[in-house]
């Protein structure tokens, strides 16, 4: 897979691409994955490329704030990468190019940046300056310029059309398995083992604390089923999310895991994590032995869970 990290500065050499696909496609979600499979069956082995934006539009258009994105660049690109897709484009969206009218935006990148002869999009896109590019309006620009439309129906699990936005508020409230329905595999959190303030290891409990990029959605502050890949075979753990209430008043949330039946060093590496299920809120306890008590209860869930999976 041929990446172009910095659309639409540095295009392609050619315009070598019949069949593109552009979105965000933040999560690569159910609905994401249909587009995808959509662009490849339409290309019948014809080269297809991908446009994914970053920053995500909203961090630039909309108010000044950190967007809670699913699946930051890198993990996109790692997901991506898993269909057999000629090519990934980065556009990198900024003000200019929100400016930008559909019609000017897709002849210049698109038709003839890219090659595309057939655009595969989903149902709800909307292009260039203030989102004028409709889909019949893209229809229309089609006929004028030479290629073709593909609209992909929304995805639909249990009567919810799924959207990055739906999964981002089923992480918000905690449900790590509603989320995994949507977005057709478990939630992830990836980041490096730093170190933390020790308090696990003093209970003989010791856990791994994950720097995870700022922007990455977090889920809610509670205690976690998770599962991992250590030396070749799965690890399965109890992750805590959150401020460490029985030690602090108030303080940094932070993301620590206890792996199950593993004594490595892992400070430096980076962990996967898969978030299954969750068992609890966090919550102060009265002192150091009834939060023991409770992770040690905690551990013994998750080794039924691992054991039953």
């Amino acid at each position: 897979m041929k990446v172009y990290p910095d659309l639409p500065h540095r295009l392609p050499d050619s315009p070598q691409y019949p069949v593109v696909t552009i979105g965000v496609f933040d999560g690569l979600h159910r609905g994401h994955q249909k587009i995808l499979d959509t662009a490849l069956s339409v290309a019948a082995g014809r080269p297809v490329a991908v446009v994914t934006f970053d920053p995500h539009p909203r961090a630039v258009l909309g108010p000044a704030k950190r967007h809670r994105l699913l699946s930051p660049l890198p993990e996109r690109l790692v997901l991506l990468g898993q269909w057999p897709v000629a090519a990934v484009g980065v556009l990198r969206f900024d003000q200019t190019i929100a400016r930008q009218s559909y019609r000017d935006f897709v002849r210049q990148m698109l038709v003839e940046g890219l090659g595309a002869r057939v655009l595969v999009l989903g149902y709800n896109v909307r292009l260039g300056h203030q989102r004028e590019g409709t889909p019949e309006r893209l229809a229309e620009l089609g006929r004028e310029l030479g290629f073709a439309i593909e609209l992909v129906d929304a995805v639909q699990v249990a009567g919810e059309v799924v959207s990055s936005t739906s999964i981002r508020h089923r992480l918000d409230a905690g449900d790590v398995e509603g989320a995994a329905h949507l977005l057709g595999r478990p939630y992830d959190l990836q980041g490096t083992v730093v170190r933390g303030a020790g308090r696990g290891r003093t209970l003989g409990i010791p856990t791994a604390n994950l720097d995870i990029p700022p922007e990455k959605l977090v889920p809610a502050n509670g205690v976690y089923a998770v599962r991992t890949r250590l030396a070749d075979r799965p690890i399965w753990g109890a992750l805590n999310i959150g401020t460490v209430p029985t030690f602090q008043d108030e303080g940094r949330r932070s993301v620590e895991v206890h792996l199950l039946d593993w004594d490595g060093d892992l400070y430096g590496s980076r962990l996967r994590l898969e978030l299954l299920q969750r068992l609890r809120d966090e919550r102060r306890f009265p002192d150091a032995a009834a939060l023991l008590a409770a992770v040690r209860a905690d551990l013994d869930t998750v080794r039924r869970i691992g054991t039953s999976g």
